[in-house]
């Protein structure tokens, strides 16, 4: 996993503040430590965020970690095939 320990803090901390129930999943590039560059793909399992709150997340997490690119993706379940896809090789964070 390329995330250091205070980028993770960050994150939980930053998505925390809305839902401090929420389960954060790194997937993507970032899971791959022999993967370069690439953004911060996250998923979000939340009942609680909506759209706004992700977005003012994403907003935070961009200034926060240095103007790292982060996709966010929320979902309530884990019924979408995407959702299921990026748990497949996903972090617990």
């Amino acid at each position: 996993m390329r995330l250091t320990e205070q980028q993770i803090t960050i994150i939980k901390s930053e998505i925390e503040k809305k839902d401090p129930d929420a389960k954060v999943y790194l997937f993507g590039s970032r899971v791959d430590d022999n993967a370069l560059g690439g953004d911060i793909d996250l998923l979000v399992l939340s009942k609680v965020i909506d759209f706004s709150q992700k977005i003012k997340i994403q907003a935070q997490l961009f200034i926060k970690l240095n103007e790292q690119q982060v996709d966010l993706l929320v979902a309530k379940d884990t019924e979408k095939p995407f959702v299921q896809l990026a748990l497949l090789d996903g972090i617990l964070l």
